[in-house]
């Protein structure tokens, strides 16, 4: 064969790879702007609320705090080894303890943990549910799989729901395919500025969501929430970090006051909180997903009671860790981190079995991760 037609040949083949590889990248670059999950950018009535908050320079939220993503240093690698080829402690070996939630007990002045940082609690005549996240906690099919659980959190077993508060867009706090199944089970959503353009697209209907800024409340009947700051970040997509607000939250009702943190780096915005609304009758604050690399947006443990301390917290439950792989430590090291970091500091500490129901009255402790 001539070696005009060899070479000829062999640049058909070329182009021919690279058209396929660019109509690849085309497709998946055009799934992650129009895939449901990414959801929706902020627009009409939002926008102008955005433009006017404190925590926006120019569309962008910034923290109180100067704030980087990533405290790598220089001489630091990604090492991506230990998520390829994970360490036999880096993922439970069996199905996690857990109970299978029973709505027919949950009453008045109950809690239940469905995992990561998805609680509900009864809060007088209020149903109240954090970043509901019943799926993936990431929106490929690479990373960000639920545990095994003998009995998996469902959101068919749910009661009905009076609000949902959520804390950040990010995947494992705002699951699209558990917003969209709770569209017509949640009465109200409240949401920090920017989100609500999200759950539009979900289904979720514009009369049954408020959006807020930091230090803004909305009140429901005898309970007051109060949506107060975070150290964190947002953003879904390739192209939309910080366009949406992040915060945590203040829960305030008559004889109960709870503080659910979100997802934060240490900052002194705890103390701030703690002064202005505390003490809190529990705190759930995060404590796992922990990475020096990423040191100013996610605590260590011996940082996460110091804020559970700050708040003037009576009680402090550890949440962020338990349900989803998504740091380099072993699974189960930050509850057993910040346990003992909690009793050398007098800070009591609750734990409950996923789906559990407990009561502030008889706050648990049931070290089930010992077994496994």
């Amino acid at each position: 064969m001539p070696k005009t037609t060899i070479t000829r040949m062999l640049l058909n083949t070329i182009m021919t790879l690279l058209l396929l590889l660019s109509f690849a990248a085309v497709a998946v670059i055009a799934s992650l702007y129009l895939a449901p999950t990414i959801g929706a950018k902020p627009s009409g009535d939002t926008l102008s609320k955005i433009e006017k908050s404190k925590q926006s320079h120019k569309g962008i939220f910034v923290n109180s705090v100067e704030t980087v993503l990533s405290t790598r240093s220089p001489g630091d690698s990604m090492d991506l080894s230990t998520y390829i080829f994970p360490a036999k402690d880096k993922n439970p070996t069996m199905p996690l303890p857990s109970v299978k939630f029973d709505k027919a007990q949950f009453k008045s002045g109950d809690f239940v943990w469905f995992g990561h940082s998805t609680l509900m609690f009864h809060s007088n005549t209020l149903t109240i549910m954090s970043d509901p996240v019943f799926n993936r906690a990431s929106p490929i099919p690479i990373g960000g799989k639920p545990f095994a659980m003998q009995a998996s959190p469902r959101i068919d077993l749910l009661p009905k729901i009076d609000v949902v508060i959520i804390s950040h867009d990010h995947y494992d706090h705002l699951d699209h395919l558990a917003i969209a199944e709770l569209a017509l089970r949640v009465n109200l959503f409240l949401v920090p500025l920017g989100i609500q353009d999200h759950l539009l697209r979900w289904g979720v209907s514009a009369a049954n969501i408020v959006e807020l800024d930091w230090y803004e409340t909305h009140t429901i009947a005898d309970t007051v929430f109060t949506l107060t700051p975070a150290r964190h970040f947002s953003g879904r997509g390739v192209s939309n970090r910080n366009s949406t607000l992040w915060g945590s939250w203040v829960i305030q009702s008559p004889g109960t006051s709870v503080f659910y943190g979100g997802d934060s780096g240490y900052f002194d915005g705890f103390k701030t909180i703690g002064d202005q609304f505390g003490p809190f009758d529990i705190a759930f604050i995060e404590n796992g997903a922990y990475d020096k690399q990423w040191s100013q947006i996610h605590m260590q443990p011996e940082e996460a009671v110091q804020a559970a301390m700050d708040v003037n917290a009576k009680v402090f439950f550890p949440i962020h860790w338990g349900k989803f792989d998504l740091a380099k430590h072993p699974w189960k090291e930050p509850i057993e981190r910040v346990v003992q970091i909690a009793e050398e500091k007098n800070m009591p500490i609750a734990a409950s079995v996923i789906g559990k129901i407990f009561r502030l009255e008889s706050i648990p402790f049931e070290a089930w991760w010992e077994n496994e």
